[in-house]
């Protein structure tokens, strides 16, 4: 699970992207790059367009203008499902578990793609599957005692408080063993000992795994204490970018955060 942070190369490029819903823009002609290897943030206030951002990248939103090239080839348009088979898994601002099943089982749930057995195989859990089955579970294992949430492996995740819900569905993107994770707000909702733990896992992923991250935050000294580079929205527009001193001092950023750019 070890991997050399060797950050530098493009793996993945939004150019002029634009979408819109109805007569209603939600992004308006944004560019950056994502680094491999690099935890990289988008912020801006609420309704700023971040969210959609995600859902173009894994997916879910098709924009009407503008191209995503990723691992450097051209990207057409493409389901949530094509988006994981190439190596992007995404977390959500609202958990998205099966909250009857165990942490165990949400977790090997990731690990669906990476299961090539036929179905008469499956259906006996004998030879071949039998053998995938083990090693997934062996993953998946790793992953739970990575995460520390061995003594609720077994537990409806459906019981388990907020926090913990969060870091089982972090557990199920990590079984997708992404190129490139996208975290929607991992840390909405959890006390300062929580967020202590979420960023330590991020940071982890990141030098372990060789993950490269996205980060959505509403946290601005988390941001800023993760983040090698970020961008920030305002109103679905590209507003700045930079690494975390240069955001910190422009004069846009401020504005739209005090709500000087925000009239009523």
């Amino acid at each position: 699970m070890s991997a050399e942070n060797n950050t530098g190369d493009v793996l993945l490029s939004v150019d002029h992207i634009s979408l819109a819903f109805g007569g209603v823009k939600a992004l308006t002609d944004i560019n950056f790059e994502i680094r491999k290897k690099e935890i990289f943030a988008i912020i801006g206030p609420n309704g700023a367009g971040k969210t959609s951002m995600l859902n173009v990248i894994n997916g879910f939103y098709h924009p009407q203008d503008g191209e995503i090239h990723f691992k450097g080839l051209h990207r057409k348009q493409m389901r949530p499902h094509e988006a994981a088979v190439q190596g992007i898994a995404r977390t959500f601002q609202n958990v998205a578990l099966f909250k009857g099943m165990s942490t165990l089982n949400n977790i090997m749930a990731g690990r669906n793609l990476k299961m090539k057995a036929n179905l008469f195989w499956q259906a006996l859990y004998y030879g071949p599957a039998r053998k995938e089955e083990m090693e997934n579970r062996k993953f998946v294992e790793d992953i739970i005692d990575f995460l520390e949430i061995q003594a609720i492996r077994r537990t409806p995740v459906g019981k388990l408080p907020y926090g913990l819900q969060k870091r089982v569905e972090l557990g199920r993107a990590l079984a997708m063993e992404p190129e490139l994770l996208l975290l929607d707000e991992p840390m909405a909702g959890m006390n300062i000992e929580e967020k202590q733990d979420m960023c330590r896992f991020i940071l982890d992923i990141n030098e372990q795994y060789g993950t490269t991250i996205v980060l959505i935050e509403h946290d601005m000294g988390v941001v800023m204490d993760l983040s090698e580079r970020l961008i920030v929205l305002d109103y679905g527009r590209k507003i700045a970018e930079g690494n975390p001193d240069e955001i910190r001092g422009n004069q846009a950023v401020i504005d739209a955060y005090l709500g000087v750019a925000h009239t009523n």
